[in-house]
């Protein structure tokens, strides 16, 4: 029997503290109002809708387990238990109890404690030692307290660096150590590129078929000195050098900045000079200058001397040329120095035409070692 229950009281209205009772078909065509109903078999108040936990139950069935959502009581298909088996597609649980001898795919990560080698599968080069797993020991294999390793020659020539394996030249003994050396049928090892493979070949080997490819050789007659080429040595004959008589044979023209004789220099030709024409008012001489011609028919001319320091025994010619020679007159030639003097003086004067002056540096100052005219 339902009833439409509205809290409030209401004239005639029966409750647990009076001894009214209705008997046979009671039809209330009205509301009926009450604080509670009382329930005399119980001896205790009726629930009413109110009251009652669950007012729903969806997704009923035969062996599944209800969930509570609010007031609503639901059935899933996926979470059932018939007593013995509990059945659903994921479960999350802080523990396990009991055997675990049905589980599969389990994570090896997923394991909270050891697992005993004896139930694990083990394949070819490990066994079980009371419980642990352990790799078998073979030739080269060395199995310690601290882990598995390479059991390493001292002499081998392979080392342990920062945890990778490299080879060290150094700990492999030397060859010369019994008294010997290398010979044509020692080895070597090499990578086969083309191939991709480590191979061996002997020191003959390796130098017939290899080096002697690669070095340069020498070319030309006996004596020639040797000039690197294009792919390679060059030699000239107008280039050579007697060992015998310790003379170098140069047949063309030898330029160079400075040649430094020890004891002497005997020319059995022509020996040539620089010679410049110099109108400018000012002029430094250059590296390369031995000879200067100071034409000063339109004004003077001041030549700078290079510093005396840096020229110990270079001899300089200076000469004052006019190029209308029937003028006599004409302007001077002045000579000076920033460093050092030139006879004891910061500049000389040539005054007359077709007059000059040789100078040479000390390493400290300019001397006049030759002078024609005023």
């Amino acid at each position: 029997m339902a009833y439409n229950v509205l809290k409030g009281a209401i004239e005639g209205s029966v409750d647990q503290h009076g001894d009214q009772e209705i008997g046979g078909v009671k039809v209330f065509k009205n509301t009926v109002s009450a604080s509670v109903f009382w329930d005399t078999d119980a001896q205790s108040p009726c629930a009413t809708m109110k009251d009652v936990a669950i007012k729903k139950v969806v997704g009923g069935g035969t062996n599944r387990l209800m969930t509570i959502d609010g007031d609503v009581a639901r059935g899933y298909h996926t979470l059932t238990f018939d007593g013995t088996n509990l059945k659903t597609r994921n479960m999350h649980a802080t523990e396990y109890h009991g055997s675990a001898k049905h589980l599969v795919d389990i994570p090896a990560n997923s394991f909270a404690g050891k697992i005993n080698a004896g139930s694990l599968n083990l394949g070819h080069g490990t066994h079980a030692i009371r419980g642990a797993l352990q790799v078998k020991g073979r030739h080269g294999i060395l199995v310690e307290e601290d882990g598995v390793s390479l059991d390493l020659h001292s002499a081998g020539g392979l080392i342990f660096r920062d945890s990778k394996l490299y080879i060290d030249a150094q700990k492999i003994a030397p060859i010369n150590s019994s008294g010997q050396n290398l010979s044509d049928g020692d080895m070597v090892m090499v990578t086969d590129v083309s191939h991709n493979k480590l191979t061996s070949t002997t020191l003959s080997n390796f130098y017939d078929g290899y080096i002697k490819n690669k070095v340069s050789h020498p070319t030309g007659e006996v004596g020639n000195v040797q000039i690197r080429g294009k792919d390679g040595f060059s030699a000239s004959p107008n280039l050579s050098y007697n060992l015998g008589a310790k003379v170098l044979r140069v047949g063309g023209t030898t330029d160079t900045e400075t040649l430094k004789v020890q004891s002497g220099a005997r020319f059995e030709g022509s020996v040539h000079h620089t010679i410049r024409s110099v109108t400018s008012r000012i002029y430094e001489m250059q590296n390369d200058d031995y000879t200067l011609l100071c034409d000063t028919q339109k004004s003077p001319i001041t030549v700078m001397l290079p510093p005396a320091c840096n020229n110990k025994g270079r001899v300089l010619n200076i000469k004052k040329a006019n190029s209308d020679k029937y003028k006599i007159n004409s302007y001077p030639v002045i000579l000076k120095v920033a460093e050092g003097t030139i006879d004891l003086s910061d500049e000389t004067l040539i005054k007359t035409n077709y007059s000059s002056r040789s100078v040479q540096s000390d390493g400290e100052n300019w001397w006049i070692i030759s002078s024609k005219g005023t």
